[in-house]
């Protein structure tokens, strides 16, 4: 859109005017060259309308989690949910998440597991985890932990030495990069979750770990 801020705000609010409308946000994507990316996670994020995030429990799991606009979230949550359950399923013990965006999968499986650090990078997941997380009980709450840090961050950070029992990992379609598949493979954790959205990359870490 061209044109004044006070512009955008009058289209925006007309925007608003329509019932079907959930909120309405205005973004301004910062960077100087744009890549494929159409949003900016550091860029200026503006509410003008409505709640300020979308609320899922993806079909009654008991968490209802928080999708704001400058998050990732599942185009197919059905599905996802699927894939939610068989995770839940192979979790236990200490458990570090790697690619952990809202907490989708985290705090799903927070009840059958010890404990959970969730990790990501986009600054915007965290609020998203916090609110969500605050909606669970005590006992639960006691057990999530967030680090603000990419996969290779966490490496870096040297989470991947630590005493877990299970990664879980959701990366990206191009896959993990070589140094985490590598500290997975030198870590403690006796079991790996691996949800790939990218059969060729998921083939090609799995020749690693």
């Amino acid at each position: 859109v061209n044109g004044s801020g006070s512009d955008v705000e009058a289209l925006a609010r007309e925007i608003a005017r329509d019932p079907v409308c959930h909120s309405v946000w205005i973004h301004t994507n910062e960077k100087w060259k744009h890549s494929n990316a159409v949003f900016d996670v550091d860029g200026d994020w503006k509410h003008v309308h409505g709640p300020r995030h979308v609320a899922d429990d993806f079909g009654g799991k008991g968490v209802e989690l928080r999708f704001p606009p400058n998050v990732f979230r599942q185009a197919n949550p059905e599905a996802f949910s699927n894939i939610v359950d068989a995770v839940k399923a192979e979790a236990r013990g200490k458990c570090l998440e790697l690619y952990g965006g809202v907490g989708t999968i985290g705090l799903n499986v927070l009840d059958g597991v010890d404990s959970l650090v969730c990790s990501d990078s986009n600054p915007n997941n965290v609020p998203a985890f916090e609110g969500a997380l605050k909606t669970l009980n005590k006992r639960l709450r006691k057990k999530a932990t967030y680090v603000g840090l990419d996969a290779e961050g966490m490496v870096e950070a040297g989470w991947l030495k630590k005493d877990f029992d299970t990664v879980i990992v959701d990366p990206p379609r191009k896959g993990c990069g070589r140094a985490v598949l590598e500290a997975v493979n030198a870590s403690k954790a006796g079991r790996l979750v691996y949800v790939s959205c990218g059969f060729d990359a998921f083939v090609r870490d799995k020749q690693t770990l």
